[in-house]
């Protein structure tokens, strides 16, 4: 889609864009409850840290990368300084495909001047507007580079822009994909604000949105076996082109670098109703034309409010299959009966069997609460009078399940969205798909867990906590689905087959650390992990638990076995330009380490 009406994925209530950073941050739908640690703003970043990231590593491999601009009755004032970041790049190798199809006469020969810069520019002329698909697969025809990259006409390239991109080519010439991170420019480019710090690749997170966006560069020859962009596509060219290139390629490399500024350019995203629902359309199409390809059963469910963000809604078969929730516990009935209350009264799937576990309860209050359950039909009531391993007491739950999928659940959980199993199951039974985890909020609607990140809060920690459903991070929003390396066992679902291929839980760790070694063990099988937000529930207790390195030695050292590779900025879905110290994310602030 054009890069103006993507930005809609970032701002969702509609307002206009045009604004800077304190005005947009104020219209936005959802406000932030927290504080970072450390305020350390965007413009500091700028100046002492982005710096830093530049890389000295010699570039080996020279290709020819031919940028593709597709131009429109385009203002001076924004295809002038595009220009001038193409001819200042420090990587001197381009070409310039200027795919002009203004309508104005006296812009277009403005326009066709522009070669007269630089030799390798090249513009070229195309009578009567035909459209952003159109124009630009004009411009591919004219590009010599072995990859191309993609820039709207008033957008602008950091001068180390085609370097780095050389520099990961030199790395592994076999790429052939390469995106960035970006942020946004003001409209008379003195500003550059609201930067988004991406994961690497994210395959459930493209599902959702287009997170990719600019700067992408591609092999020419990907490109071209897929035949270009796709005629009918207009207003989601760029997501349809992503989906089907991640489809034929698994080559793809994220550069954790600010290499592209969006323009917020005045009038272009004060976007009619009419205007927003053609973006959100043709994306919607592009994503059911993708599913269709890969064989998923599925429908593209509209995000309510949210244009351009999309819900996967996995169907499952007419028999459902049977799913083992299992629920450990230890007194507390108030907890249990809340907890067991939600999913009895809520849950819309109907063939599943609870597993509840009890550990050393002692209460009369509890024993008299388990007889009233055994009448009921979903009930089975085991007992595990051992000294406390959580470990021990999920997988001898495992032991008890009859079920095709397995859920681990807390007592202090309280079911939210009737149709969590449906939605949790469906992802879940897709065959690459390893542990999956809902939304978890506080009771005051505040996010407890939204993924798991390795090395935060110096172990794991919980990404987005305290934060709201549509508050705009540096990392994009909590409400995106995302791969992750582990899912919380507050609430986890995983095909139980998949769960017997990894040895379960690893009974050596006695309170906390095994879901995330879990996640560690389906991610080393080449499973991925995922974080599910349109399963919502409410998880009472976990306000008042400490973090990961809160938990006994032992747990603390054996997961150093499991989580080290993966510390200090090492997890690859999370971003090296964000704080470890941040669970609600900010932007870091020292690269010494």
């Amino acid at each position: 889609m054009n890069i103006r009406e993507q930005a809609l994925i970032f701002f969702p209530d509609g307002s206009r864009r045009k604004k800077l950073a304190k005005k947009i941050y104020s219209s936005m739908k959802g406000q932030p409850v927290h504080q970072p640690v450390k305020e350390f703003s965007y413009d500091d970043w700028i100046k002492n840290c982005e710096p830093l990231t530049w890389s000295t590593t010699k570039v080996t491999q020279r290709p020819l990368i031919s940028i593709i601009v597709p131009c429109y009755n385009t203002p001076a004032k924004y295809l002038e300084p595009l220009i001038e970041s193409v001819l200042g790049q420090v990587y001197q190798n381009w070409q310039l495909c200027l795919a002009d199809g203004s309508t104005d006469r006296i812009t277009k020969q403005r326009i066709a001047n522009l070669v007269n810069r630089d030799k390798r520019i090249i513009y070229i002329n195309i009578k009567d507007g035909q459209g952003i698909v159109k124009n630009t697969n004009e411009g591919l025809k004219r590009a010599r580079g072995e990859y191309v990259a993609f820039l709207d006409h008033d957008d602008a390239l950091s001068i180390y822009a085609l370097s780095e991109v050389a520099r990961v080519i030199s790395e592994d010439p076999a790429v052939d994909l390469v995106y960035s991170d970006e942020d946004k420019l003001s409209d008379n480019g003195k500003q550059r604000l609201l930067p988004f710090f991406k994961p690497d690749w994210s395959p459930e997170l493209l599902l959702g949105v287009n997170y990719i966006t600019h700067l992408v560069v591609v092999r020419r020859t990907m490109v071209d076996r897929i035949g270009g962009l796709r005629i009918g596509f207009d207003g989601a060219q760029d997501y349809d082109l992503m989906l089907r290139l991640t489809e034929n390629t698994n080559k793809i490399r994220h550069i954790p670098k600010v290499l592209y500024h969006w323009r917020l350019a005045d009038g272009s995203t004060a976007k009619t109703v009419k205007e927003k629902n053609y973006a959100n359309t043709a994306g919607q199409r592009a994503l059911k034309d993708a599913v269709k390809r890969r064989g998923i059963l599925a429908d593209v469910i509209e995000v309510p409010d949210r244009p351009t963000n999309y819900h996967l809604r996995f169907k499952l078969p007419q028999k459902q299959p049977k799913v083992s929730i299992i629920i450990p516990f230890k007194d507390k009935p108030d907890l249990l009966r809340q907890c067991i209350g939600s999913i009895l009264a809520k849950t819309t799937y109907k063939n599943y069997e609870l597993i509840l576990i009890s550990n050393n309860s002692i209460e009369l209050t509890t024993h008299n609460y388990l007889d009233r359950l055994r009448q009921e039909e979903h009930c089975k009531i085991y007992y595990w009078d051992h000294q406390f391993n959580y470990s021990k007491i999920n997988n001898f739950g495992r032991k008890q399940a009859s079920g095709e999928y397995l859920v681990l659940l807390n007592n202090d959980t309280e079911v939210i969205t009737a149709s969590w199993l449906e939605e949790l199951i469906g992802v879940a039974s897709q065959p690459d798909i390893g542990a999956v985890g809902p939304l978890l909020y506080y009771p005051d609607k505040a996010i407890q867990h939204a993924g798991v990140i390795l090395g935060m809060k110096t172990m794991a920690g919980h990404v987005f906590r305290r934060r709201r459903l549509n508050d705009w991070t540096a990392f994009g929003l909590p409400a995106w689905p995302r791969n992750y390396m582990a899912v919380t066992g507050a609430c986890l679902v995983i095909k139980a087959d998949k769960y017997d291929e990894v040895g379960g839980l690893d009974e050596i760790f006695t309170v906390a650390g095994s879901d995330v070694a879990l996640g560690i063990s389906l991610y080393k099988k080449r499973y991925r992990n995922v974080y599910w937000p349109f399963a919502e529930l409410i998880h009472h207790e976990s306000v008042s638990v400490g973090s990961y390195d809160n938990g006994i030695q032992l747990d603390y050292d054996h997961s150093l076995d499991y989580y080290r590779p993966y510390l200090g900025w090492h997890d690859p879905y999370f971003n090296p330009n964000l704080s470890l110290d941040d669970e609600a994310v900010s932007i870091r602030s020292n690269y010494d380490n």
